[in-house]
C-alpha cells in the first residue's frame, strides 16, 4: 500500500511536470524533474545528517536536561523517578480497581459452561474503561498536587501523562484480548502460562516504544542543531526493531486472532490464508514502513506515514471487535443451516449482523476521514468529499439494515412452516396448507427482495458519489430489452414459473409427476424445479418445459386394486365383510383413521374370469 502510494504521488508529480513542460516556451528554462528533485533532496539530508553526527551527544544531553527546572541531569533523572513513582501509584489504583469491579463478571462466566454472553463481556469491558479512568484520574490528581512540590517541570508532566495514557490504552485492548485471569472470555485459543508471559511482554514493549516515540518527537523541537533529524532516525530504527520482536514473540496469537472462529465461507478461507503467511507479512509490512518513514521524513511526507499507520491501527481494532461479537454470538451461518434453530438464534443472527455492520461503517468513514485530512485539498472540497462519503456509507448501512430485518421476517415465517403435502383429515388443515405455500414461495421472495434492494442502493451510492445513473439506468432497459429478444427461453421459463406459482401447481415437499420425470418438490429456482425421485436422483426441470403436472399430494388419492374369488363367491357378504374390515381399522388404529376420508369398501365387479371372480375395493386417503 505504501508502495502504490508513492508511486500515485510520483506519477501524478511527474504528469503535472510534463503538462508544464508542453506548455513552455523554446527558450524557457526546464525546472528540474520531480525524480530528480527528491533524489536531490534525499543525499542533502544524508549530507546533513553526515555532518550532524558529531552534535548528537549534545542534543540528546540538552534534550534530557531539559527536563529539570535548573537543567541539571541529576535533578531530570529524580524528576523522572518521581513521575515513575506517580504512575506506579496510578496503576496500583487501577489493578485494584479491576479486581473489585470484575468479581462479578467472572463468576458469571465460570458459571456458564457455553461461554460468556454479551452482558458478561460488555462488563468486564467497562471494568476495563472504568480501571482506565481510574489510573488517568490517579495520575492527574497525584501530578497536580504533588509532581509541582517534588520540582518535576511541566514539560516532564505533560511528556509522561501522553505516553502514561497511550501505554494504558494500548495495554486495555491487550487484556480485552488476552484476558491472563480469565480464560473463558478470551478471544483466542492460548495457553493460560504463555498468556501471561505474553502480555506482559508485549505491554512492557509497548511502554518502550511509546517511550521512545515520545523522546523522538520530543526531540525534535530542539533547533539548535541538526541532530534532531538523526535522532528521529536513530529512534525510529529502535522502534521498528522493537516491532519486529513482538511480531515474532506474538506470532501463534495473531494468527488465531486473524483466523477468528469461522472455518467455512470465502472470508474464513481469506482469513486463513493470511493467518498462515502472518509473519512473513508482518516482517515485510514493518519492513516498508521503516523505508516510508525515512523518506517521508526527507521530503515531509510524514502525514502519508501517519495516515498509514493510523489505518493499521483501525483495522487491528476493527480485528478484535469481529473476534469478540464472534466469542458473544455464535451463530455462523453454516452453523444456522445445519441445526435446528428457533427465532431467538434468527434475532440474535440478525443483531450480529447489523452490529458488525454499523463497525464496518464507523471503520470506513474514519478511514475516509483520515484520508480526505491528509489529502491536499480545498477545504470546500474536503467538505463536499465528506458529505458525499457520508451519504453513500448511510445508504449502504441502511440498505443492510433493511435487508436483515427482511430476511428475519422470512425466514420466522419459514421455521413455523409445515414440509412436505398436508395430511387430509388433518384438524389444522386450515393453517397448514398456506404455509406449505409460504414455504414455497417465501425463499423466492426473499431473493427477490434482495436484488431490488441491492439495485437501489447501488443506484443511491453511485448517484451521492456523483455519477450520472441515468446512463446505467438506460443501458440496464435495454440491455434487458436485448436478452429479453436473445434468450426467449429463459424470459419463458421464468414467465412460466410464476404463474405455476400462481396457480399454486406444486409445493415443497410435494410428489408429482410431469410426464417424462417425476419426484418430490426440493427446491424451487427463479427458472427452473429440483424433483428428487424415490431412487435418489435428482432432476432439474426448465418450468417452461413441464407443461401439464400432476400433482400426486394434494389434498387426497383414491385406491383402487381387484382381488380374485371363486366363481360362487356371495358378493353381498363379501361387501358386509368389506365394510366391517374398514370400520375396524379406523376404530383399532388411531393413526389410520386420521389420514383415511372414505373407509375401505366393495366398489362391484371388475370382471368375471374363467376361473375366479375379479372383485374391485377402494378407499380414499
Amino acid at each position: 500500500m505504501q508502495r502504490l502510494l508513492i508511486a500515485a504521488i510520483l506519477a501524478l508529480s511527474l504528469l503535472a511536470v510534463g503538462a508544464r513542460a508542453a506548455d513552455m516556451a523554446p527558450g524557457e528554462t526546464r525546472p528540474m524533474p520531480m525524480t530528480d528533485m527528491a533524489l536531490a533532496r534525499i543525499e542533502a539530508e544524508i549530507l546533513a545528517d553526515a555532518r550532524a553526527v558529531p552534535d548528537i551527544p549534545g542534543a540528546v544531553s540538552r534534550e534530557w536536561r531539559s527536563f529539570d527546572r535548573d537543567g541539571s541531569a541529576f535533578g531530570a533523572l529524580a524528576g523522572v523517578g518521581c513521575v515513575a513513582l506517580a504512575a506506579l501509584v496510578a496503576l496500583l489504583a487501577e489493578t485494584g480497581t479491576l479486581r473489585l469491579l470484575g468479581r462479578r463478571p467472572r463468576r458469571r462466566i465460570r458459571a456458564q459452561p457455553g461461554g460468556p454472553t454479551l452482558i458478561d463481556m460488555a462488563s468486564l469491558l467497562g471494568c476495563d474503561l472504568v480501571g482506565l479512568a481510574v489510573f488517568i484520574l490517579t495520575f492527574g490528581a497525584v501530578r497536580r498536587h504533588w509532581l509541582p512540590l517534588a520540582g518535576v517541570t511541566e514539560a516532564l508532566a505533560i511528556f509522561a501523562t501522553n505516553v502514561l495514557v497511550r501505554w494504558r490504552v494500548v495495554a486495555l485492548v491487550l487484556r480485552a484480548i488476552l484476558r491472563p485471569s480469565e480464560p473463558g472470555a478470551r478471544l483466542i485459543e492460548i495457553d493460560d502460562a504463555e498468556t501471561s508471559r505474553l502480555y506482559r511482554f508485549v505491554s512492557l514493549s509497548v511502554l518502550a516504544i511509546v517511550l521512545l516515540v515520545g523522546f523522538g518527537r520530543y526531540g525534535l523541537m530542539d533547533e539548535d542543531s541538526g541532530a534532531a533529524h538523526v535522532v528521529s532516525l536513530f529512534v525510529a530504527a529502535l522502534v521498528f526493531a522493537v516491532y519486529t520482536v513482538i511480531v515474532i514473540r506474538s506470532r501463534l496469537a495473531m494468527e488465531a486472532l486473524i483466523r477468528g472462529r469461522r472455518g467455512e465461507g470465502v472470508i474464513a478461507a481469506i482469513r486463513a490464508a493470511i493467518a498462515r503467511v502472518w509473519l512473513a507479512i508482518g516482517m515485510g509490512l514493518f519492513a516498508a514502513l521503516m523505508v516510508f518513514y525515512v523518506a517521508g521524513l526527507s521530503l515531509n511526507l510524514l502525514s502519508y506515514y501517519h495516515a498509514i499507520t493510523q489505518t493499521f491501527g483501525i483495522l487491528f481494532v476493527l480485528i478484535v471487535f469481529d473476534r469478540l461479537t464472534e466469542r458473544v454470538w455464535h451463530d455462523d451461518d453454516a452453523a444456522v443451516l445445519t441445526r435446528n434453530i428457533g427465532v431467538a438464534e434468527l434475532q440474535a443472527r440478525t443483531a450480529h449482523h447489523i452490529v458488525r455492520a454499523i463497525a464496518l461503517i464507523v471503520v470506513a468513514w474514519a478511514l475516509i476521514a483520515i484520508w480526505i485530512d491528509v489529502i491536499d485539498t480545498s477545504p470546500a472540497a474536503a467538505a463536499g468529499a465528506m458529505r458525499s462519503a457520508q451519504a453513500a456509507l448511510g445508504t449502504l448501512l441502511v440498505a443492510f439494515v433493511a435487508w436483515e430485518l427482511v430476511r428475519l421476517a422470512i425466514d420466522r415465517h419459514l421455521l413455523t412452516t409445515v414440509a412436505g403435502p398436508t395430511l387430509p383429515g388433518n384438524t389444522d388443515d386450515e393453517a397448514a396448507a398456506p404455509a406449505s405455500r409460504l414455504q414455497t414461495v417465501l425463499p423466492l421472495l426473499r431473493a427477490a427482495f434482495a436484488m431490488v434492494i441491492g439495485v437501489l442502493a447501488a443506484l443511491i451510492v453511485l448517484s451521492r458519489l456523483g455519477v450520472d445513473t441515468a446512463p446505467l439506468i438506460a443501458g440496464a432497459g435495454v440491455f434487458g430489452l436485448a436478452l429479453s429478444f436473445g434468450s426467449q427461453s429463459l424470459v419463458r421459463d421464468i414467465i412460466s414459473g410464476l404463474f405455476y406459482m400462481w396457480d399454486d401447481a406444486f409445493r415443497v415437499g410435494e410428489y408429482m409427476d410431469t410426464g417424462r420425470l417425476k419426484g418430490t418438490v426440493e427446491a424451487l429456482g427463479i427458472r427452473s424445479v429440483k424433483l428428487r425421485h424415490q431412487n435418489g436422483p435428482l432432476h432439474t426441470i426448465p418450468y417452461g418445459q413441464l407443461g401439464a403436472v400432476t400433482n400426486l399430494s394434494r389434498d387426497f388419492a383414491t385406491m383402487k386394486f381387484n382381488l380374485r374369488f371363486e366363481p360362487r363367491t356371495d358378493i353381498e357378504l363379501v361387501r358386509k365383510t368389506t365394510k366391517q374390515v374398514g370400520l375396524a381399522m379406523q376404530q383399532d388404529h388411531p393413526e389410520l383413521a386420521a389420514e383415511i376420508m372414505l373407509p375401505l369398501k366393495l366398489q362391484g365387479v371388475a370382471e368375471i374370469a374363467d376361473n375366479a371372480l375379479v372383485l374391485r375395493f377402494k378407499f380414499t386417503a
